[in-house]
C-alpha cells in the first residue's frame, strides 16, 4: 500500500513487520485486564498487520458464518449485541469503525479464520464468494463491519478440514483481483515443517505471509532457540530452506516468527522473555534477509499487560536491522 492519508503504509517487502491477533482476549483467562477494543491499539506504530480472530464456524445457521471477538463482539455472551434476522452472524458496528480507523494508519486488517475451536465445514466456492461479499469489496444486506472493507484473510487451520484450502485461496486471489485495492491471504501453520493441515495450501496456492507459531509444539518453541539440539526438521531453519529451494506456490512468500506474548498465552514452556526473543529475532533477520518477514504474536491482550509491551519490544528490535523491498 503506498500512503494512506498521508501515513506510510504496510509494506510487505520489509523485514520488520509485527502482526497481532486480536479478539480473543486471552489474557483474561490469566486474570489480566481484558482486551480493549480494536481502536485502542490503532495509533501504535509498533503493530503493522492485525489478524481478527476469529471466524470459527464457516457455515452456521441460515448458511451465514459465526464470528466470536469475546468481549468485544458476542453475542452468545451480551445479549445486546445484535446478530442479523435467521443467522448467528453478528453486527459489529464499533469494530467496523475501529477497522477504518487502523486503515487510516497505514495498518492491515485481516479476517483471521479458524481457531483451535473452528467448524470447518463450507463449499470452497459457496464461502469464499461469501466472505468478498460480508468483508471486502463484494455486496450483502449483513455487513457485520457495515461499510468497512477488509484487506484479506488469514488462515489459522489447526485441525483437518473440509473446506478445500487451496480452492478457497484460489477463488479468494481471483476476487481480490476485481478489487480496487491490494488485498492479503496469510496462513499460520504449526513449527514442524511441513505442517499437517497448512502444507498443501501453502505448496499449491499463492500466500502472502506464513505466521508460523513457534509455540505448543515442543522442540520447535522460540524457547529451544539456539539449543545444539534444536533439530533441523523442526525449526526456522527447515522453512527457510523450504523457502529458497522455491517448494512454495508463492517463492516471494514473507515467513513469520510467532510466539506467544505472555507467560501464560500458550503452553509456559513456549514463552520466552522478551530480550530473548528479541536477540532470536535479530539472528534470524540478520541471516535471512530475503524471507524473513518479522514477528507474529499472540495476542494484543497478552502483549499490552506485559512489561515491556511485547509488540513494541519486537518492534524495537526489528528496526535495527530493517530493509525493505528486494526478492518481494
Amino acid at each position: 500500500l503506498g500512503a494512506v492519508s498521508g501515513v506510510l503504509g504496510f509494506d510487505i517487502s520489509c523485514n520488520s513487520n509485527v502482526a497481532v491477533y486480536w479478539g480473543q482476549n486471552s489474557a483474561a483467562s490469566g486474570s489480566l485486564p481484558y482486551q480493549k477494543p480494536l481502536g485502542a491499539y490503532c495509533d501504535d506504530d509498533n503493530v503493522d498487520v492485525i489478524l481478527l480472530s476469529f471466524l470459527y464456524i464457516l457455515q452456521g445457521k441460515g448458511g451465514y458464518p459465526v464470528l466470536n471477538f469475546a468481549n468485544i463482539c458476542d453475542y452468545t455472551k451480551n445479549a445486546s449485541v445484535p446478530v442479523f434476522p435467521g443467522t448467528e452472524l453478528m453486527h459489529c458496528a464499533d469494530m467496523g469503525v475501529d477497522i477504518k480507523h487502523c486503515q487510516s494508519k497505514g495498518k492491515v486488517v485481516l479476517l483471521s479464520i479458524g481457531g483451535a475451536t473452528a467448524q470447518l465445514n463450507a463449499d470452497a466456492a459457496t464461502f469464499s464468494k461469501q466472505v468478498w461479499d460480508l468483508f471486502m469489496e463484494g455486496s450483502s444486506d449483513f455487513r457485520p463491519f457495515d461499510d468497512a472493507v477488509l484487506d484479506g484473510v488469514d488462515l489459522d487451520i489447526e485441525q483437518s478440514s473440509q473446506l478445500d484450502l487451496v480452492e478457497f485461496a484460489n477463488n479468494m486471489n481471483q476476487l481480490y483481483k476485481t478489487g480496487s485495492k491490494k488485498y492479503y491471504i496469510s496462513a499460520a501453520p504449526q513449527c514442524p515443517y511441513p505442517d499437517a493441515n497448512l502444507g498443501t495450501l501453502l505448496t499449491q496456492a499463492q500466500i502472502d505471509m506464513a505466521f508460523i507459531q513457534f509455540y505448543n509444539s515442543g522442540w520447535c518453541d522460540n524457547s529451544k532457540y539456539g539449543l545444539p539440539l534444536w533439530p533441523e526438521s523442526m525449526n526456522y531453519y527447515m522453512w527457510e530452506n523450504a523457502w529458497r529451494n522455491s517448494s512454495f506456490a508463492n517463492p516471494s512468500m514473507k515467513l513469520y516468527v510467532g510466539a506467544t506474548a505472555g507467560q501464560n498465552a500458550g503452553n509456559p514452556s513456549s514463552y520466552v522473555s522478551p530480550s530473548f526473543f528479541a536477540n532470536e529475532l535479530q539472528g534470524l533477520q540478520s541471516n535471512y534477509t530475503d524471507s524473513f518477514g518479522g514477528a507474529m504474536l499472540w495476542d494484543m491482550s497478552w502483549a499490552y499487560d506485559s512489561t515491556p509491551n511485547y509488540a513494541a519490544n519486537a518492534k524495537q528490535a526489528l528496526m535495527a536491522g530493517s530493509k525493505c523491498g528486494g526478492s518481494a
